[in-house]
C-alpha cells in the first residue's frame, strides 16, 4: 500500500543578491550569487559564479558515465543554485526515487513539526502511552520506560540486531516486513539494554515514530507531512508506502524527486526557514543535527541525521547510497540517488571531484 502526493505547480520571480568582489580579477571569480527568495527551485548556473569550477564537475560525469558505479542521480547546489545535475539513462527530474531510510531524517522533521505545533508536548513522553491497545509482550520496567527522544537516537535498548545483513536470519528487518502488525512486531521486542545508553540502528524505531505521529495528530503520517511540510516546499509529487495497518513507513518507505531532496536539505541548511516563513522551529534543526551520540571517528548521530561535526556537514543516508549531504559552513547541497552497497559512490565523488571544485 501507498500514498502519492497531488500535483501543483507555482513560479514567481527570481530575487537574487550579487556580491561584487572588484574589477581586477576574471569575471567568474569576482561575483558570488546568492539566492534569497524564489519558488523556481532550482535555477541552474555557471559554477564559477558561485565559486566552483565546472571543469572538474564534468570530469565527474565522464567518470560516473564512464564506469559502473550504480549512481542514478547527482545534485549539487551551491549558494542555492544548481551547479550540476545529472541522471541516469533511466531516470530524469521528475522521476521518483526510493530514498530508503533518509525517511528517517523526513519522518524527524515531522516529529519535530508535531513538537513546535504542540500535537506532541515533549520528547520525554512514553512510548508505550500511545499505544494502549496494543498486547505487547516481554512488558517490564526498561521497556515501559522508552521515550520518544529514544526513538530519535536509536537508544531503545531493544533487540533489533539491523547491524546483520539484510539477508542474515539474524537480522528482523526482513520478518518485521513480513508480519501482518509492524507496530506490534517492534514493541514485542525483548530488551536488551537500559533505553538511552546504547546506540542501536533501528527501522522499526523509526516506524514507531511515524504511527506516533499519527495517533498524535489524527491525521496519517502522509497526511501531515503533505500539509505542514511538502505544500510549503513545493513537493508536489512523491510516494509512501504504508504497512498493513496504513502507518506510514518512517524508516524506509518514501520515494522523492531529487531535487525534491534538495528541497529538504536546504530547509535544513536555512535554519527551517523557506521563503521567509518559518516551517520548523530553528532550535529543532539545530538540535537534531547536533552530535548526540558519539560514534567516534567524525561519525556521531542526531535525531534521526548523521552528524559529521569535524567536516562540518550532516546527513541523511539511505541504503544503496541515497543521500542529503548538507556542507552548512559552505552553503553546499549534495544529492545522490543510486543502488551500490559494495562501493562508496558517494564519498568518493565528493572527496576526488565535488569538494576539489570549490574555488
Amino acid at each position: 500500500m501507498s500514498r502519492t502526493g497531488k500535483s501543483t505547480l507555482r513560479k514567481i520571480g527570481l530575487p537574487l543578491i550579487i556580491i561584487a568582489f572588484g574589477t581586477a580579477g576574471v569575471l567568474p571569480g569576482a561575483l558570488i550569487i546568492f539566492r534569497i527568495n524564489s519558488n523556481e527551485y532550482w535555477t541552474g548556473i555557471s559554477p564559477e559564479l558561485v565559486r566552483m569550477d565546472s571543469s572538474v564537475l564534468n570530469d565527474m560525469i565522464f567518470d560516473v558515465e564512464n564506469n559502473n558505479y550504480l549512481v542514478y542521480s547527482i545534485l549539487v547546489i551551491r549558494n542555492g543554485f544548481i551547479v550540476k545535475e545529472w541522471y541516469d539513462i533511466f531516470a530524469h527530474q521528475d522521476y521518483l526515487f526510493r530514498v530508503y531510510s533518509v525517511s528517517k531524517s523526513v519522518t524527524s522533521i515531522l516529529v519535530g513539526i508535531a513538537v513546535d505545533k504542540g500535537y506532541i508536548n515533549s520528547l520525554d513522553e512514553l512510548v508505550l502511552d500511545y499505544f494502549p491497545d496494543k498486547d505487547i509482550a516481554y512488558l517490564d520496567p526498561l521497556k515501559e520506560s522508552i521515550t520518544i527522544e529514544h526513538l530519535l537516537t536509536m537508544t531503545t535498548g531493544l533487540h533489533w540486531p539491523e547491524y546483520y545483513p539484510y539477508e542474515h536470519p539474524q537480522n528482523p528487518y526482513n520478518e518485521w516486513k513480513a508480519s501482518e502488525d509492524h507496530v506490534e512486531y517492534v514493541l514485542n521486542r525483548t530488551m536488551i539494554a537500559t533505553p538511552g545508553e546504547t546506540f542501536n540502528y533501528n527501522t522499526g524505531a523509526t516506524h514507531l515514530l511515524s504511527a506516533i505521529i499519527q495517533r498524535a495528530t489524527n491525521m496519517s503520517t502522509v497526511d501531515f507531512a503533505e500539509q505542514y511540510l511538502f505544500e510549503l516546499l513545493g513537493i508536489s509529487r512523491f510516494n509512501w508506502l504504508e504497512d498493513p495497518q496504513g502507518v506510514a513507513c518512517g524508516g524506509d518507505g518514501l520515494f522523492l524527486r531529487t531535487r525534491d531532496m534538495g528541497k529538504l536539505g536546504y530547509l535544513f541548511l536555512k535554519g527551517g526557514k523557506w521563503e521567509g516563513r518559518q516551517i520548523i522551529s530553528e532550535n529543532w534543526v539545530r538540535i537534531s543535527t547536533s552530535p548526540i551520540i558519539n560514534l567516534g571517528l567524525d561519525n556521531e548521530y542526531g535525531y534521526q541525521w548523521w552528524v559529521n561535526p569535524y567536516s562540518e556537514r550532516y546527513r541523511a543516508l539511505g541504503y544503496g547510497g541515497q543521500q542529503i549531504n548538507v556542507y552548512y559552513t559552505r552553503d553546499l547541497l549534495i544529492m545522490f540517488t543510486g543502488m551500490n552497497i559494495s562501493f562508496d559512490f558517494n564519498s568518493y565523488l565528493i572527496y576526488n571531484y565535488i569538494l576539489p571544485a570549490l574555488l
